[in-house]
């Protein structure tokens, strides 16, 4: 047995009366069901029809074709209060003429595509797609109850220096904030719009070493913990091995192995035997490369070995003293920002997750030329990232 038109329509209010095809619409006539009208001004039952209006309303698509409801729409007048109204209709979006299930559609459609190909692909002009958008997600903010978040920026568009900050939490990979600006006090400012009890709730806050993002946690969340991020402090201790290698250049040009870079860079327990021969080959060029190497991979185990932040501390003081001899640039930011990098070992907290939003946020970004400004890339963040 198949389920009747009324039921696959889905329009409260309305049955179907007759259904045909017409080019790439699969058209269906609906009528209004006589029901008992009420004020929404007075609460009078005692209404006059005043006229009808045949709408015309697109829903989701049927056998490869655009569906499109054709149906009557009442308007009343109440004898009490003379006002004129129309039944609302919590399946229909009369203002654009569009269903809600199938704004859910395009809501969908739009997490992975761009405004243009969406518009395109659904015979829907990109303002139409854009007022869906704008719609569903306005005013919409997600939950900020968390305890662990990380706090980084990215560029609006590549050598301009126009950056926009992005908060998200840690435990679930949500996003809680996009502000446009990587200004100190801007940050502070919208982060401050959170409630006092969202901000006390925060133990933990991931970020690198920027200097404005430390002032910005010890003003906002009073409650916090500021954990330097180890991938952003192994990524400096790396730059500066690389530089190291380079100035080798020489030497290690003889040996004609490829991907040398790639070999002293990669973690010392993920090489392949026939990996560790080469990198042995690559170390004898050079003491100092092998001593920065060897530096590099001992910073790295403190980072794996599971201790107490007051032990790490030592550990990385000690490490300082031996390393001050090979490295420079390290060694300052390793000193500038100790505490805040020993933090991690409280619960090992990583912007893991804030790496791969930004990753994403990469793609949004060569997709988002559908977006004339902020407003709509934030909303199209947002969207990508919701549940």
């Amino acid at each position: 047995m198949f389920p009747s038109f009324d039921t696959l329509i889905d329009a409260p209010g309305w049955e179907v009366w007759t259904t045909h095809v017409e080019d790439d619409n699969v058209i269906f006539r609906l009528l209004e069901v006589e029901e008992k009208t009420v004020c929404p001004f007075c609460g009078s039952e005692h209404t006059n029809l005043h006229k009808k209006k045949v709408l015309k309303v697109r829903d989701l698509p049927m056998l490869g074709k655009n569906t499109i409801l054709e149906l009557d729409r009442s308007q009343h007048c109440c004898k009490h209060c003379h006002k004129y109204f129309t039944r609302p209709s919590e399946k229909i979006d009369f203002l654009r003429s569009l269903t809600e299930r199938f704004k859910d559609h395009i809501m969908e459609r739009l997490k992975n595509s761009t405004i243009e190909c969406v518009a395109k692909e659904e015979n829907l002009t990109p303002d139409q797609v854009r007022g869906i958008l704008e719609s569903r997600l306005r005013g919409k903010k997600p939950s900020r109850k968390a305890r662990k978040i990380g706090i980084d920026e990215f560029s609006r568009r590549k050598g301009k220096g126009d950056y926009v900050t992005v908060v998200c939490n840690l435990d679930t990979g949500e996003i809680l904030e996009i502000i446009d600006s990587h200004q100190q006090d801007e940050i502070i400012k919208t982060l401050m719009g959170w409630s006092l009890e969202e901000r006390e709730a925060i133990t933990e806050v991931s970020v690198d070493m920027w200097g404005g993002f430390t002032k910005v946690i010890q003003t906002v969340f009073p409650n916090a913990r500021i954990v330097y991020d180890r991938f952003h402090v192994m990524k400096i201790l790396n730059e500066e091995l690389n530089k190291i290698r380079k100035e080798c250049g020489s030497k290690l040009k003889k040996l004609k192995i490829k991907g040398i870079r790639r070999l002293i860079l990669k973690n010392g327990e993920s090489l392949t035997p026939e990996e560790k021969e080469l990198l042995e080959a690559i170390l004898k060029c050079s003491k100092r490369l092998r001593n920065a190497y060897l530096l590099k991979e001992e910073f790295r185990q403190i980072y794996e070995t599971h201790q107490a932040p007051e032990a790490a501390k030592e550990r990385l003081k000690a490490w300082l003293a031996k390393a001050s001899k090979i490295y420079s640039d390290i060694i300052t930011t390793v000193k500038n920002h100790l505490d805040g990098i020993c933090n991690y070992f409280y619960d090992r907290t990583t912007n893991g997750k804030m790496e791969g939003i930004n990753n994403k946020i990469k793609v949004i970004k060569r997709q988002a030329y559908g977006f004339t400004n902020f407003e709509h890339l934030q909303m199209r963040i947002f969207l990508a990232f919701s549940h």
